[in-house]
């Protein structure tokens, strides 16, 4: 289950990768897409397991909108939630990822991201992001994701960062995390994201990055893509490691359903 907003770029494959891995419902709330995201959603739940909710809420209320979804998917009878975003692609260490929760003996999954850059070498022919972005970090970020039991009680952190609820907690899973994807998209998803933020009455400190960068004119923020391409660093981003970065590309499989 996750929230998207205008993600028409990389959606179809992260949707059809969760299908492949065994999930048996996806289910999205589109948040304001004007890209064609919610066009290809609806075209993908005519023949697949995939739910598309409407959010019209502008404000980044997102642990809160998480939240009511896994809480829905627990009254529904799911055995595990895995609240993903849009730029994700889960993986399990072998088998697919029903799979490895089916012998997962824990209530609570902490899932370490692995961050994908553009570089100045990739393949722009490629429309894939996830198969045009060859290059990740060799660590993963400060902050990681969950996946875990349904409860009707679970509380989901923002960014789906963290989980409230009872149970014993394990690794093995990786995300690939591939959030800036083009120079349009970089400019997007910084405005929208600071639009969002601001239309909240959360705190300054929640968001800071996201706040801080959208704030920049559009001049600034295109210098801050072609620094990001030249350098693979966004100095603001303080829970992405200042390390090297290695050719592994995204292990997708055969996605055609």
């Amino acid at each position: 289950m996750g929230m998207v907003r205008d993600e028409a770029d990389i959606i179809g494959t992260v949707v059809r990768h969760l299908l492949t891995q065994g999930v048996e419902r996806v289910v999205l709330a589109d948040n304001l897409s004007t890209d064609g995201t919610h066009e290809i959603l609806v075209e993908l739940a005519k023949t697949h397991p995939v739910t598309v909710l409407m959010d019209r809420l502008p404000a980044y209320y997102q642990a809160e909108k998480m939240t009511l979804l896994a809480r829905a998917a627990a009254r529904a009878g799911a055995g595990w939630v895995i609240p993903f975003d849009a730029d994700e692609v889960w993986l399990a260490p072998s088998g697919t990822l029903a799979q490895w929760l089916a012998g997962c003996d824990a209530a609570v999954v902490q899932v370490p991201m692995l961050n994908h850059v553009p570089t100045p070498t990739d393949d722009t022919t490629e429309p894939d992001p996830v198969r045009r972005l060859r290059w990740r970090k060799t660590q993963p970020n400060a902050l990681h994701k969950v996946a875990f039991r349904a409860h009707r009680r679970a509380r989901l952190a923002y960014g789906n960062h963290g989980v409230t609820r009872r149970g014993r907690r394990t690794g093995g899973l990786e995300i690939r995390h591939f959030p800036y994807r083009s120079e349009e998209q970089f400019v997007r998803k910084l405005r929208q994201g600071a639009d969002a933020l601001n239309a909240t009455d959360l705190t300054e400190k929640m968001g800071v990055a996201w706040r801080g960068l959208g704030a920049k004119n559009d001049e600034r923020l295109r210098a801050s893509w072609h620094t990001l391409v030249e350098t693979q660093k966004l100095p603001i981003e303080w829970w992405v490691p200042d390390c090297d970065v290695v050719e592994d590309p995204a292990p997708l499989g055969d996605l055609s359903l």
